[in-house]
């Protein structure tokens, strides 16, 4: 007959003392996470701050996915899930995307009422009447986006260069800045604007991967000589790395040191999660991200990912309730139709899946968190496991019994010959619907 359970009581708790042993409080976290303890040192990781501000933008970005039209009761589904789920800070669209000052209110009306702390933003400030607006719904922060390229400002000048042109109007009487000093003219008179109307205006600079220092320089200064509360980094193209955003994020910080520093991180080098990171070690205040990274293009740093990685393997507070973040992945998935990959970070469906390979699967008897470094309940995700051909008779019998059958132990080898006979065949791993009807029939030769 198998020995089982394997290990004795006394061999359990001596097991789970050595593994503890290599611990250290805060990278462990019993029920939420096992971290290498490399990651709060300071001499390794770095100093970190003890908090940021995650302000996720899925509601604005959603609006440009391509393919994704999302009827107003979707919209307004995801966007209470997202303030549900503890988010500090959200971007709720954009001006001169067509919404009414209606559907702005009802916005704001939805989120202060989930959260009346919850910051709200809109983005693309172009002018003192949008600022008006803002203030009229109640909207707190709105964001300018400004790139360093000043001299071809018309190619990126929203839709009122294109509509004149298609109208057959001159476009060129359209007040755009020429020169840096006008740009920042327009800026200082925008941040005046918002103290006045009680809005904090964001002076951000966009397109920074063809930002020059000296250009950053002179943007930062004169933004805080007009006591700027918010300047943002913005990478459009995907064009920055680690290192260049926190380079950047260190320039903002000595030359406006009054301005909350934030990063706007996109993802074609799978680096979105990375720069953010960098960015807050640097001195960021706020992330910018998005649920299940969407957006155009590459995609924002990802909200859970972002999270898990601040939280978990740093020790920087988020504010966010992390078991509902998988859930909010699911939903946002829903009403997008977009699928995120089996194995995305942190909410993936498959994330929590080692397979079925026989020592992985019995050491959860021993620890959770050996070869799992997040437990999945923490962010509302499950771990799941499969018979695979690395299976052994001890995880097919933990499977049987899952399955609720209880077999004679001398058919549970039998038994895992036949699902492993069956996946070859199938080319695939079985469902437990195939497991338990293979159990079934070997039970029923046995008997006969």
């Amino acid at each position: 007959m198998p020995r089982i359970p394997v290990f004795t009581a006394e061999e359990v708790r001596s097991l789970r003392a050595t593994i503890d042993r290599y611990r250290e409080p805060g990278a462990y976290e019993p029920g939420r996470w096992s971290v290498s303890p490399l990651n709060r040192r300071p001499e390794v990781a770095g100093s970190w701050p003890p908090r940021v501000i995650l302000r996720d933008i899925a509601a604005r970005t959603t609006e440009q996915m391509p393919g994704v039209v999302l009827p107003e009761a979707d919209r307004l589904r995801l966007l209470a899930a997202i303030v549900e789920a503890g988010v500090p800070s959200v971007q709720v669209g954009a001006f001169g995307r067509g919404r009414s000052r209606e559907d702005m209110r009802a916005d704001v009306s939805l989120i202060k009422g989930i959260n009346s702390n919850c910051e709200v933003v809109y983005g693309g400030v172009r002018s003192r009447d949008d600022i008006a607006q803002a203030a009229e719904v109640g909207i707190d922060s709105v964001q300018l986006w400004a790139a360093p390229y000043v001299e071809a400002a018309a190619i990126t000048a929203a839709q009122g260069i294109y509509r004149r042109a298609w109208s057959d109007q001159d476009w060129r009487t359209l007040p755009l800045p020429k020169t840096v000093e006008e740009q920042l003219d327009k800026a200082r008179d925008l941040v005046l604007c918002g103290r006045e109307h009680g809005v904090v205006v964001s002076t951000g600079i966009n397109q920074i991967s063809f930002a020059p220092d000296d250009y950053v320089v002179r943007y930062c200064r004169a933004m805080h000589e007009a006591g700027a509360p918010e300047i943002v980094l913005y990478d459009g193209s995907s064009g920055m790395g680690p290192e260049g955003y926190a380079h950047l994020v260190r320039l903002v910080r000595e030359h406006a040191p009054g301005a909350r520093v934030g990063v706007h991180t996109h993802n074609m080098f799978d680096l979105g999660v990375a720069c953010a990171l960098a960015s807050a070690q640097a001195g960021a205040e706020v992330l910018e991200v998005s649920v299940n990274g969407y957006c155009s293009a590459s995609g924002q740093a990802d909200l859970a990912a972002t999270a898990l990685a601040l939280e978990a393997l740093y020790g920087v507070g988020t504010g966010l309730v992390l078991e509902k973040l998988t859930p909010l992945a699911r939903l946002a998935e829903e009403v997008t139709g977009y699928r995120i990959a089996w194995n995305n970070p942190v909410t993936g469906p498959e994330v929590y899946n080692w397979g079925g390979t026989e020592f992985v699967i019995q050491e959860l008897k021993i620890d959770p968190l050996i070869h799992w470094c997040i437990e999945p309940a923490l962010v509302g995700n499950e771990r799941r496991w499969d018979i695979t051909f690395d299976s052994g008779p001890y995880t097919m019998l933990d499977k049987l019994r899952a399955l609720g059958l209880e077999v004679d132990l001398a058919l549970v080898e039998p038994i895992l010959a036949r699902v492993k006979d069956a996946m070859r065949e199938q080319r695939r791993v079985l469902t437990d619907d195939e497991v338990r009807a293979i159990a079934r029939a070997v039970e029923k030769t046995h008997g006969a």
